[in-house]
């Protein structure tokens, strides 16, 4: 399926929703690493009690429908386990907690060490590259805990 990228409908910080959509489906990986379909984001948001369609997100991802309703952005982003305000506010700044988040799950699933100590608030993004930090030093000096 080619994706083509429409400008049209801009939102906060200047890019199209097509655009900041498409840069999920390009980012986000699920549990095993792979990238998500619309039919896998559809069918979670499905799951989550949303309605919501394999061909109205090809829809979005291509810009031939440019407004979708708050209730499918709230879908489309819980189906990708984000923020609403990745949508409302700019993309770059939420890009990078994506991926720090990533790193974060990559990093634990390969070292075994969680931060299931911070379960009592909120953990800031620079606690959380610091203790990305120290589960990489925790793997390199143990191999066994998985390259």
């Amino acid at each position: 399926m080619t994706v083509t990228h429409t400008h049209t409908h801009e939102v906060a910080g200047g890019t199209s929703f097509a655009d900041r959509l498409n840069q999920l489906f390009e980012t986000v990986r699920d549990e095993n690493g792979m990238t998500f379909t619309g039919k896998k984001i559809a069918a979670r948001a499905n799951e989550l009690g949303y309605t919501l369609s394999d061909a109205y997100i090809s829809q979005l991802r291509t810009g031939k429908a440019k407004t979708p309703s708050f209730r499918t952005v709230e879908a489309i982003s819980r189906a990708f386990r984000i923020s609403v305000t990745y949508f409302l506010s700019d993309p770059e700044e939420d890009l990078a907690r994506v991926q720090q988040q990533r790193e974060y799950v990559q990093m634990a699933a390969q070292t075994g060490a969680h931060l299931a100590a911070f379960q009592h608030g909120p953990i800031s993004p620079e606690t959380i590259d610091m203790v990305i930090e120290v589960l990489k030093v925790m793997k390199q000096q143990d191999p066994a805990r998985g390259n």
